[in-house]
């Protein structure tokens, strides 16, 4: 029950309701159905526009566009801001975060206005509809309606941010919160740094972070971000531990801490930084935590990829790893992925494949940690 009370199912099932008053017939309800279909990916499409063009205009980050779903067709930009078309171009997603100060103003101006292109093209569909128009066009003005309404509402997950929330919530933010606002370019100046390998810069952003910030969540994650791309995987894992054990983080953050502790315990334990015993129990238990907190399964994929290597089984370690790497869009994670992928083979003996996969993630990120071991360990086989 309390699955159907979600906002998410009230949508679909006012969607049908609304089809099934309105066209009587079979024919007319599978029309509106198919319509609907189309709804919901105007309505998407219409709120990711506005945040584009609104964090375009005003100076927010857009750290990542994706245009479709399935297999990956093209990739540009870099580490920092990345632009993907996959094979099916139905879908937009558009990743935005803080940028230039003041941070606040500008991302809700930007969520102001993917509200505003939203609104607008919710009625006219509407409009449309009105206006005689078919079952399909009755069915597409519902859900567009549906979707941008439902995208409205507050709402904030480990991997998601609602408009509605950008909104209305995030001009009332105060303490930590506000703090890690204020902070922001700060973070996001070391997190690029360190993705970009221009890890000199990135230590001395991090020790400013260290002296300025020493228990801001955000502040600490770009701290282990810099000694991950510096392989110094046991002191970063100190840090993660001491991040997922925050007692006043909420439940999306907790989850984000404990999917960042399982990949990284499994590193270090790659690394030989940590006792094989203790760091794979403590990547399970991190995975499992991850997902009761409401992680996608689909995202922790890498870890797990790396876990069954790390346990001996390989083909576990080959699908996952596969898998991981085709569905992500974020540069280094994928890069990691690969270099698993890379490894997968070469404990199977195919060294062939390995170093065809490892040319893909040299391609992205030759001097990341993982990937360079992997190409020593190849170089030597």
């Amino acid at each position: 029950m309390r699955t159907l009370l979600r906002p998410g199912w009230l949508v679909v099932v006012a969607t049908v309701a609304a089809i099934v008053a309105i066209e009587w017939s079979v024919s007319g309800v599978l029309a509106g159905l198919a319509g609907a279909a189309l709804g919901v990916l105007a309505g998407l499409a219409a709120l990711q526009l506005g945040l584009l063009a609104g964090a375009l205009v005003l100076g927010v980050r857009v750290d990542r566009v994706v245009i479709g779903i399935g297999p990956r067709l093209l990739e540009w930009g870099s580490t920092a801001r990345t632009r993907v078309l996959r094979t099916l171009p139905v879908l937009l997603s558009v990743s935005v975060g803080p940028g230039r100060a003041p941070v606040r103003p500008r991302i809700w101006g930007a969520a102001l206005c993917s509200a505003i292109v939203g609104a607008a093209a919710s009625v006219l569909a509407v409009l449309a509809a009105l206006g005689g128009g078919s079952a399909v066009l009755h069915g597409l003005a519902i859900t567009c309606g549906l979707t941008v309404g439902h995208a409205l509402l507050p709402s904030k997950t480990p991997i998601s941010t609602s408009t509605g929330w950008m909104l209305l919530r995030l001009p009332r933010l105060g303490g930590r919160h506000l703090q890690q606002l204020e902070a922001a370019p700060l973070t996001r100046a070391a997190i690029d740094s360190a993705h970009t390998g221009d890890l000199a810069k990135a230590e001395k952003i991090a020790a400013q972070l260290a002296e300025s910030y020493p228990e801001l969540r955000t502040a600490i994650a770009a701290r282990i971000v810099v000694l991950e791309a510096r392989g110094r995987y046991a002191e970063a894992m100190v840090l993660a531990v001491k991040l997922a054990s925050q007692l006043d983080q909420e439940p999306h953050e907790a989850a984000v801490s404990f999917a960042a502790l399982a990949g990284l315990a499994c590193a270090t334990v790659e690394a030989g930084q940590l006792d094989a015993e203790l760091g794979l129990s403590t990547a399970s238990t991190a995975m499992s935590n991850a997902e009761t907190l409401g992680f996608p399964s689909h995202r922790l994929n890498g870890s797990r990829a790396l876990l069954a290597l790390l346990r001996g089984n390989l083909d576990r370690a080959i699908s996952l790893a596969r898998l991981a790497a085709g569905g992500c869009d974020d540069v280094i994670a994928r890069a990691d992925d690969l270099a698993t992928l890379a490894r997968a083979h070469m404990a199977a003996g195919d060294n062939r494949t390995a170093r065809r996969v490892l040319t893909e993630a040299e391609r992205l990120v030759p001097w990341w940690p993982r990937v360079a071991a992997t190409r020593s360990r190849l170089e030597v086989c």
